[in-house]
């Protein structure tokens, strides 16, 4: 195994366990929030709702990159789609959580770039399928 595979597994690695503290995190957040409800904006709710939906989906897409990345067909656009949903969940979910949850607004014009780096990740998954076929 060569320094690059190796580093790439290492990461992979590191991404899957953040995966799992994410989705732990969405599930116990999830439950928070219903039992608050009733103390939210209708606004606040809705966008809550959204960044929870948001941050179950892509923990389960990071899981997965994260796991590819540690098997025999393991490539960089791997990481580099694990990156960019874990990015995508800080800038995105987190940020959203901690606007409504904890009055923490100092990241908020971060929140659309963590749209952007979702849509880049399943875009970075897209390139590793292709980069895969063509070492066939």
């Amino acid at each position: 195994m060569d320094h690059g595979s190796n580093l790439i597994k290492i990461t992979s690695q590191i991404l899957f366990a953040f995966a799992c503290v994410m989705a732990a995190t969405s599930v116990l957040l999830a439950a928070y929030v219903a039992h608050l409800s009733a103390g939210l904006l209708p606004a606040a709710l809705r966008s809550l709702q959204s960044a929870l939906d948001l941050q179950q989906f892509h923990s389960l897409a990071l899981l997965m990159v994260a796991w590819m990345g540690m098997g025999r067909r393991a490539a960089k656009a791997h990481v580099l789609a694990g990156v960019c949903f874990l990015l995508g969940l800080f800038l995105f979910s987190v940020n959203i959580q901690l606007i409504h949850l904890a009055d923490v607004g100092v990241f908020r014009a971060l929140t659309p770039y963590g749209g952007m780096a979702f849509v880049a990740g399943w875009l970075a998954l897209l390139w590793a399928l292709r980069f895969n076929d063509q070492m066939q």
